[in-house]
């Protein structure tokens, strides 16, 4: 009997060992974390797309086109060869200038999301028809382009950002089993560029709504008479001159805002005033995208060189 009973116990030892181990085995699967990007490019086509009224040393069309041609090289941000996730957007301000009957909204959008756990699809993808849908999207961005040259669609930046931006923001984790042992945790983190002149007007004209020249003018004027020297703290101890957050939250989001127009700069690039208004600028835009949410903002003024563009947007997507 003792020996039956030592058998039996020995038996329970064993099998709970094994379930034990059993279990241990499912927990083997080893994730590695990876970022999926998540890039909108959002043009304002307001008036300041008129070259021959607001003269740029580089097109919006042709930063556009190179952001979309370096796609390939975005893919492989961050050592990544495999299980891309990411989109590459044109969003827009205004997306009433879409409901016309000649353009179609998914045709302004590159998604990898179709190739999830499809490595030779994205594969073939990737090497025989990439190119030929950025060729299509830059001719569409193209046509928009010159549409609303003639048809201005206006450019309410503070409502995008409250309103309109949220439908294109993803917030999508995926976990992707490569082998038995191993799997993928990704998280799609939003990368917003923005191609504005940084000069903030909406159809709400009451104070915070509003970054215009006559308030740049004021802070600068009364920065001047307050004998302060820290720019920065003088503007945000002064409520009355700051842009108010939204009412929706820009979590997982960083702002990249390009082609800032520093109107205090006289033609040859020489500052008229001080402080300039990129300064002021910069820490108005800072200060209103952090506090509606967004974990990065980075402000750049206008460029002149084309190389330029892909090393700042390189730089901004790899950024944490």
């Amino acid at each position: 009997m003792k020996a039956l009973y030592s058998s039996l116990i020995v038996f329970l030892i064993l099998f709970i060992s094994c379930k034990e181990k059993e279990c241990n085995s499912k927990k083997e699967i080893a994730y590695s974390s990876k970022s999926n990007y998540n890039v909108l490019i959002v043009p304002d086509l307001s008036n300041r797309i008129n070259q021959s009224i607001h003269p740029k040393p580089i097109a919006d069309t042709l930063i556009i086109n190179t952001i979309l041609d370096s796609i390939p090289q975005f893919l492989k941000v961050g050592n990544r060869s495999l299980n891309q996730l990411d989109i590459y957007k044109v969003d827009f301000i205004n997306r009433g200038i879409l409901n016309e009957k000649t353009f179609t909204n998914s045709n302004f959008e590159i998604s990898f999301l179709k190739f999830k756990s499809k490595l030779k699809p994205a594969s073939d993808y990737k090497r025989n028809y990439l190119r030929s849908d950025i060729s299509k999207l830059k001719k569409e961005t193209a046509r928009i382009y010159s549409y609303a040259l003639i048809q201005s669609s206006g450019s309410d930046v503070w409502n995008y950002f409250n309103e309109t931006i949220h439908s294109s923001l993803s917030s999508q984790i995926d976990t992707v089993k490569v082998s038995k042992n191993n799997g993928i945790i990704s998280k799609t983190k939003n990368k917003v560029v923005l191609l504005t002149d940084g000069y903030i007007e909406t159809i709400n004209k009451t104070a915070g709504y509003q970054l215009n020249q006559d308030i740049i003018r004021k802070v600068r004027t009364e920065f001047q008479k307050s004998k302060s020297n820290d720019l920065k703290k003088f503007i945000l101890s002064n409520p009355q001159f700051l842009v108010k957050k939204i009412n929706t939250n820009l979590n997982n989001t960083d702002v990249l805002v390009l082609e800032v127009t520093d109107r205090s700069l006289d033609v040859n690039g020489v500052a008229r005033f001080h402080p300039t208004d990129l300064e002021i600028l910069k820490i108005i835009w800072t200060d209103w995208l952090t506090k509606s949410g967004a974990d990065h903002v980075q402000i750049h003024a206008a460029l002149s060189n084309k190389k330029d563009v892909y090393t700042i947007v390189k730089n901004f997507i790899e950024s944490k």
